[in-house]
């Protein structure tokens, strides 16, 4: 079965090919490695002001892990490096992103 990381960039490829808007896709550390968190950065999302993940359930053989998804404008992403906006409380203070796209 393939790694969390490796259906992570899996899942960032499909996504940029599918929104050529996408500036940046961040993978967000899940320390139980049981499921992909993507948080994308997008100039076709609109500024809500808010986080908000939309959760996928597995899809065997191609994504054997639940995923979260956060979209977010190039603003949003602003309030989030400036801790204006916060990422879910469950996932811990400050849960690692990692840039994989």
């Amino acid at each position: 079965m393939k790694s969390v990381v490796d259906v992570a960039k899996d899942l960032a490829l499909a996504h940029k090919r599918a929104d050529p808007d996408i500036q940046q896709i961040w993978m967000i550390e899940d320390p139980a490695g049981s499921e992909v968190r993507l948080l994308e950065v997008s100039g076709s999302v609109g500024n809500v002001g808010a986080i908000m993940p939309f959760r996928f359930n597995a899809r065997p053989p191609d994504v054997p892990y639940p995923s979260v998804v956060i979209l977010l404008s190039p603003e949003e992403k602003t309030q989030l490096d400036r801790n204006e906006l916060e990422l879910p409380a469950i996932w811990g203070a400050s849960p690692k992103l990692v840039q994989i796209a």
